[in-house]
């Protein structure tokens, strides 16, 4: 035998001894035992992975619920760990677990189900919480964000032991010596503890779910709620323009929350119409004559006592205004209506509306409030008032054009 063959065979034995398979007349099988296991294993994978798979189809067809389960990514993952646990347990067939490359292998692997095992948790962790989100119970409660701190747990948890197996140390020492640097931990991810707290504040207290329409002008945010997490809310602007906004933004400002508007049934209308003072009167018996022809003030009128010279038609306009509201079917009678006096100013005086509507549907709401107004400014001449209006260039131009035919007529 040549010095090549015998160096060439030398080196293959060392290399077989540091594989930990035997270099006597075994250690040929034992390498093809070595490819064997490998090449089960992955036949297993396979396998499992299309029973799963298929299991899933079905499931799909027969309910929701196993079509939560039976995700298809999920069930890759078992496969994946059926396959990998095999493959640890079929490893001393292949490999001597005390050799270099056995040692290698072993940690490896458990790295890998370290993280196989957490990941498969996390998947658990994640189908729970979407079986109860899908109940019709707990629909609206704010559930993502306790699934994230969940989440959150198991992967430091699983980061700290994969650490621990890297360095063959105890985990028990990696966790004191992480609680004695949480100190400067915590300067370094202020913002994210931060916004993890205020996260957790936002779905316990309920102040703010998924579906809700909130208002926060300092933050230039109006818009619908579409997504919750421990880092961002997703709020969609009527302009359908998204909008990012860290939980800790909402929790340390202030916000209006429209929910408890559509809970109660009924909108409010809180508007005015300014009177033009000039216009305020007593009644004459022509005024009233008039007025009595409306059929909402016909009985009003003949109920009066006479005489009527102390009765003024604002006075009856806002007698109107409140059995006008009251004869109509969007006027929500359980909740306060009233017609109201504000303050007067050099504009007029302010009568208000205040009711609210049987309807919470925006477009349904303002509907109904330009109605009622435009009915009032309709009506308004009926009872010889004016709504209050500043003059215009047109009305203007309306006076030098009287004023010129009244000079012209003294002048004749």
């Amino acid at each position: 035998m040549t010095k090549e063959k015998t160096f060439l065979l030398d080196w293959m034995s060392s290399l077989l001894d540091w594989l930990g398979i035997n270099s006597a007349e075994g250690g040929y099988k034992s390498l093809f035992a070595s490819l064997v296991v490998v090449f089960c294993c992955l036949i297993i994978w396979r396998l499992v992975r299309y029973i799963l798979l298929r299991a899933h189809r079905l499931g799909k067809m027969v309910d929701e619920r196993l079509q939560v389960i039976f995700d298809p990514t999920n069930l890759k993952k078992i496969a994946f760990s059926i396959a990998l646990f095999i493959f640890y347990v079929l490893i001393p067939l292949a490999f001597d677990p005390a050799s270099g490359l056995g040692i290698i292998v072993r940690k490896v692997l458990d790295v890998l189900i370290v993280w196989m095992l957490t990941n498969a948790a996390s998947a658990v962790v994640k189908t729970i919480f979407t079986l109860i989100y899908h109940k019709r119970k707990t629909k609206d409660a704010p559930l993502k964000g306790f699934m994230q701190v969940i989440q959150i747990v198991l992967w430091v948890v699983a980061i700290i032991i994969i650490i621990s197996i890297l360095l063959d140390k105890s985990p028990v020492k990696l966790f004191t010596g992480l609680g004695a640097s949480l100190a400067v931990l915590s300067f370094v991810f202020k913002d994210s503890i931060l916004n993890l707290v205020s996260g957790i504040l936002l779905s316990s207290d309920k102040m703010v779910k998924v579906g809700d329409w909130i208002e926060m002008p300092s933050a230039g945010i109006d818009g619908v709620v579409i997504d919750m997490t421990l880092n961002t809310v997703k709020i969609q602007g009527w302009d359908n323009t998204i909008s990012n906004v860290s939980p800790y933004t909402l929790t340390s400002g202030t916000f209006k929350n429209w929910q408890g508007m559509f809970a109660s049934g009924g909108r409010r209308i809180a508007r005015f119409v300014e009177i033009d003072i000039n216009t305020v009167k007593f009644c004459s018996e022509e005024l009233l004559e008039r007025i009595s022809k409306i059929e909402l003030m016909t009985e009003h009128i003949a109920s009066l006592p006479t005489p009527h010279s102390q009765i003024s038609n604002l006075e009856l306009f806002r007698v109107y205004i409140e059995k006008y509201m009251e004869s109509q079917p969007w006027l929500n009678k359980k909740m306060l209506h009233m017609v109201r006096h504000l303050q007067s100013s050099d504009t007029g005086v302010p009568l208000q509306i205040y009711a609210f509507t049987a309807t919470t549907v925006w477009v349904e709401y303002e509907r109904i409030q330009a109605s009622l107004f435009e009915h009032i400014m309709a009506i308004a001449p009926l009872f010889d008032i004016k709504i209050f209006q500043r003059p215009s260039g047109g009305d203007l131009e309306k006076r030098v054009t009287v004023e010129e035919i009244i000079g012209a007529a003294d002048e004749n």
